[in-house]
């Protein structure tokens, strides 16, 4: 009894590492899409607001994307996974971009319109 429990505490150990890193990239893009929605919200909020006021929206929403975009950089898939999942990872990742750069143009046509950046 001694020796099983010994085993499956050994096989835990042993799975463990390995359930994390597979999990792992899944997590990392899931908190991104996360970032991804409220920098989308925020962006919402500048575009509705009067131009006097919309510095302030857009100078977070920067923000947001600026980190948004470093943990875009840092994301890796786990390692390990199948060809399939990686091209799965990918495509995410790819998508995020997507919205992140489309994000950036919206803001950007909102301060150009206003010409809050170059008054």
């Amino acid at each position: 009894m001694k020796s099983l429990k010994h085993l499956l505490l050994v096989g835990s150990l042993l799975l463990s590492p390995a359930v994390w890193a597979e999990s792992g990239g899944d997590r990392t893009i899931e908190r991104i899409e996360k970032m991804r929605d409220k920098a989308e919200t925020v962006l919402i909020q500048a575009e509705k607001a009067p131009p006097g006021q919309r510095h302030v929206h857009m100078k977070e929403h920067m923000k947001m994307l600026d980190e948004m975009m470093s943990e875009l950089h840092k994301g890796h898939p786990a390692p390990g996974i199948s060809a399939q999942e990686h091209l799965a990872w990918m495509e995410r990742h790819d998508k995020l971009m997507d919205d992140a750069l489309g994000q950036m143009m919206r803001e950007h046509k909102l301060m150009m319109a206003d010409k809050e950046c170059h008054p």
